[in-house]
């Protein structure tokens, strides 16, 4: 048998090193990725988990939890595609949200067969992650003071995690195939030199393959080599660019969920209710975290204070804008400020706290519900519109006063006026933000105040509810497949038919009046 050549036997040896080294990095990057994927998605979903349960723990003590957790399921599943299921029960293991309705109250069977996932430092006490080749369930308790009154059980399908790592072999495989072929040409041309380079290519990989991807190798200066090198790290920073991508937008989307959940909680979930007063109010929010803001504070058992305003600033710090507006008009409400003296002080204080550039539209009014008199003032909004019930002709009631948090305070009382009108039965009040009158449809029209005005006069003789949902409709149709430009804010105020017995403000729950995009 004819003796291999020095020269063949290094490049063979340089080939089956290569070989390895790609085999080695191929290996070991694509376990890496296997792992900070799966472990990202565990992350992801018990902080799902987390964030139902604490939006479940309210609801689940209710007498009927399943009208709020339901829409609660639908929105979270519709959010998280991976996510095929999401159930919370009771302390009793009886379902009370469900996408499906009709399993409703039935006894809850987790999925068998799953085995239990050493996710050190991830898992809270209470909680449980198990998996089996095709899911991941997720076990979220829920508390009250402390106290369990359910769990949250989510699974999520590991299809996009395992088509992802598919991704990155076949990714590897051809890299490995070119970095192959050109170790074989290079040694066959500068074997004598190759052992050096390789050294270098060989303790890279590992280090790449390893996790540690802002490393990069350096070779002799052999263009070919060279080129191996670059195509080595241009791999790693690839990978550690899409890491770092992945990290922050899953810290954005994070960080909006939350701004999500504390939105929600600043607006009304609940509208009062009155025996000769039928109030309702609608609020659909552009994008994650909405501008708009509206109220509905029981100064007293005879009196409510309406409140509709829209924050300049949109995002997290309209957010925060908004926080500081609910939490000072309720505050002024409760120290029974008339309406031009709330806005008076607010406008003061957001002086000296505001940033340059944000302000704020607000309309504040104080209902009677003695003798259906409502005191209002304005600072920039939207005009209130009323229509006269025997008349059936609506009529805006436009106001001068100036935006919160622009001018001082000797300008922005100039215009600054109270107004009193007496709802009598069948009026209707209706107050909104300018995302109503100024929403576009795809050719660029605005809605407009006409086409309001014309819905109005035509149906606020069906009260407040049926004038909310006349005006949805009416804007559903007019919008089409625009997309919505603006946040949406509608309040409603109908003076009920003669002879209805008064009674003090009392609250009740309001379903599917808050939505998100």
């Amino acid at each position: 048998m004819k003796a291999i050549s020095l020269k063949m036997q290094i490049v063979l040896l340089e080939t089956l090193v290569i070989a390895g080294m790609v085999a080695a990095v191929s290996w070991t990057v694509i376990t890496n990725e296997k792992k900070m994927l799966m472990a990202e998605s565990l992350e992801r979903l018990v902080l799902e988990g987390r964030n139902l349960a604490l939006s479940s723990a309210k609801p689940l003590l209710h007498e009927d939890p399943e009208f709020e957790l339901h829409p609660l399921v639908i929105r979270a599943q519709e959010a998280e595609t991976d996510i095929i299921s999401i159930v919370v029960v009771d302390r009793k293991g009886l379902i009370k949200g469900h996408r499906d309705v009709l399993l409703i109250d039935r006894s809850y069977e987790p999925v068998a067969g799953l085995r239990g996932v050493a996710a050190t430092g991830l898992a809270q006490s209470g909680e449980e992650i198990r998996e089996n080749d095709e899911i991941i369930e997720v076990k979220i308790p829920i508390t009250d003071q402390g106290e369990p009154i359910g769990f949250v059980y989510l699974e999520y399908a590991k299809a996009e995690v395992l088509e992802a790592i598919s991704l990155i072999k076949a990714r590897m495989f051809r890299i490995g195939i070119l970095a192959l072929g050109f170790g074989v040409v290079f040694s066959l041309m500068l074997a004598p030199q190759i052992t050096r380079p390789v050294r270098a290519l060989t303790k890279g990989a590992e280090a790449i393959g390893q996790g540690r991807l802002d490393t990069r190798i350096e070779v002799a200066p052999i263009t070919e080599l060279q080129t191996l090198a670059k195509t080595f790290n241009g791999m790693a920073q690839s990978l550690e660019e899409n890491q770092k991508s992945l990290v922050e937008q899953e810290r954005i989307r994070s960080e909006l969920a939350i701004a999500h959940e504390i939105q929600a909680t600043l607006l009304p979930t609940r509208l009062p209710r009155l025996d000769n007063f039928e109030v309702d109010a609608y609020y659909h929010s552009a994008s994650e975290v909405g501008g708009d803001y509206y109220d509905l504070v029981p100064v007293d058992e005879n009196h409510l204070m309406i409140v509709i305003g829209d924050v300049a600033g949109k995002g997290v710090p309209g957010l925060v804008i908004m926080a500081m507006v609910r939490v000072l008009v309720r505050a002024l409400a409760q120290s029974r400020e008339e309406p031009a003296t709330l806005l008076r002080h607010l406008n003061v204080l957001f002086r000296k706290d505001i940033k340059r550039n944000m302000f704020v539209t607000l309309s504040c009014g104080i209902l009677d519900v003695r003798d259906g008199s409502l005191v209002f003032a304005n600072a920039g909004h939207m005009p209130p519109i009323i229509c006269r019930g025997a008349r059936r002709a609506a009529e805006a009631l436009p106001t001068k006063a100036k935006p919160i948090g622009i001018f001082p305070d000797e300008i922005f009382c100039r215009g600054l006026e109270e107004h009193r009108v007496t709802l009598g039965p069948g009026d209707c009040v209706l107050q909104y933000t300018d995302g109503l009158s100024e929403m576009r449809n795809a050719d660029g029209e605005e809605y407009g105040i006409e086409r309001l005005m014309k819905v109005v006069a035509d149906e606020a003789s069906g009260g407040a509810r049926h004038l909310v949902s006349e005006l949805r409709k009416s804007l559903g149709s007019f919008r089409g497949d625009a997309p919505q430009s603006d946040d949406l804010t509608i309040v409603a105020i109908n003076a009920m038919p003669s002879g209805a017995r008064h009674a003090p403000i009392e609250r009740i729950e309001q379903p599917d009046r808050i939505a998100f995009e």
